[in-house]
């Protein structure tokens, strides 16, 4: 049944009207003489007017009452503008600017969204989504083009690099770490060691025999008699010049390898004439072809193509909940990334709880996303609802109009048959009152 066609109290109340006014013309006509008869008839015809009206009036909305066509069936006839008015209400009304930002500014979400994160069925979610997202990606790869353009990228930034001012930081480096010092020391160590074995002393000696030996001969006949008597008369000794030279330079060497007045010195003065070095063309133009020859030689694409395919297997048998519920997972890469993941995602909660600057960005960043986001879906929710209008049959519109106000309309139909009657019975006692026969 059509919703407007059940019966309600209007429609009792008109039906009384009626009644009412067939009792009060029976009685009038058995009465013709008779005031209150007359004044009842007035009443009871003014009610059922009244009554008449507003039904004729409230029906026309929906439909044509009695099948009159003239400016009846208002809400099907104007159901584009119903519509329209209908949407603009709610983007405008219901979702308005300020009611939107009035409504995210009364939500505390960070609160909540921490609740959520916290959860650990929450944390496995996310950590699972992460992980396999970059899973995803590593596996997606072509390993061996990307291996080929790393390379090459890495290659060029190495090659750009200015050499003067890559000795510069290199050597920057090891003298604020003492590196240098202690490459030094490792440096004459190594030479002592070398040092002490007794083919040194062997060649110390010959190098002590040649040098006597050349001088001799560019001096002349008279040289050579001289070193030859003094050889005979064991007056030069050339092994023993070279025990005790080799003997010296031990002693020396275990100086420099030591913290002493002498290391230091000749450490600053190593420093101080590579400073110097740097500063020669003739140097850095070597230290730019060492460079470039270091860079083409470097076996790069291989190493990062073999790297990635290694990652790629130890990512593949890493698993989310393995590591988050053994206290001792697998040791590989897959599981050291997702204990990372793990890490950071505890750290993020904790900022989020107990840092106010990260709170007080978080929750404004959430407010405006939130807020935003709401005021872009306002077009879509005017779409929805005009589609949803739209897809009413005329029936189905005057249904659903007239049951947000059922009451109303049926009080006003009441009001139409009460007040009529009141009016009646005002005019009917004005009238008598003007023609002097209301007694």
């Amino acid at each position: 049944m059509h919703i407007l066609n059940r019966w309600n109290n209007a429609d009792t109340t008109l039906l009384c009207a009626a009644l009412f006014f067939l009792l009060a013309a029976g009685i009038k006509i058995s009465n013709p003489g008779s005031i209150l008869a007359e004044g009842f008839l007035f009443v009871t015809e003014a009610a059922l007017v009244g009554g008449i009206a507003d039904w004729f009036a409230v029906t026309a909305l929906f439909k044509k009452p009695l099948g009159f066509p003239f400016h009846t069936a208002i809400l099907p006839a104007r159901r584009r503008e119903f519509v329209d008015a209908s949407v603009q209400m709610v983007q405008k009304e219901f979702f308005s600017r300020r009611t939107i930002f009035q409504k995210m500014g009364n939500l505390h979400l960070l609160p909540l969204l921490t609740a959520y994160l916290e959860k650990s069925e929450t944390r496995e979610f996310f950590l699972q989504e992460i992980f396999g997202a970059v899973r995803k990606f590593i596996n997606s790869q072509d390993k061996e083009q990307l291996a080929k353009s790393t390379a090459r990228t890495l290659k060029r930034f190495a090659g750009d690099i200015d050499a003067k001012k890559l000795i510069s930081i290199f050597g920057e480096k090891l003298k604020k770490s003492n590196k240098d010092s202690e490459m030094f020391v490792e440096l004459i160590k190594k030479i002592r060691r070398s040092a002490e074995k007794p083919e040194t002393r062997i060649k110390l000696q010959g190098i002590l025999e040649k040098y006597a030996a050349e001088k001799t001969q560019s001096s002349g006949v008279i040289s050579l008699l001289m070193r030859g008597l003094a050889e005979a008369l064991n007056f030069v000794n050339f092994e023993e010049a070279a025990q005790i030279m080799h003997t010296q330079l031990l002693k020396f060497l275990d100086e420099l390898a030591t913290d002493s007045p002498l290391q230091r010195k000749t450490l600053n003065e190593c420093r101080l004439k590579i400073s110097e070095l740097v500063e020669t063309p003739e140097f850095r133009d070597l230290i730019e072809r060492l460079q470039l020859d270091i860079i083409s030689s470097m076996p790069l694409e291989n190493a990062i193509e073999n790297a990635l395919v290694h990652l790629e297997n130890q990512l593949a048998v890493a698993e989310v909940e393995t590591v988050l519920k053994k206290k001792n997972p697998k040791k590989n890469l897959g599981n050291i990334f997702i204990k990372m993941l793990s890490v950071e995602y505890d750290r993020l909660l904790n900022l989020l709880k107990n840092d106010g600057t990260v709170k007080e960005s978080a929750e404004k960043f959430i407010y405006e996303l939130s807020a935003r986001t709401a005021l872009h879906a306002q077009p879509l929710i005017g779409s929805v609802a005009r589609s949803a209008l739209n897809k009413l049959t005329d029936e189905k519109l005057n249904e659903l109009v007239y049951d947000k106000a059922e009451t109303d309309f049926v009080w006003i139909r009441m009001n139409g048959s009460i007040v009529g009657s009141v009016v009646g019975l005002v005019l009917f006692v004005i009238i008598r009152l003007v023609t002097g026969t209301i007694y």
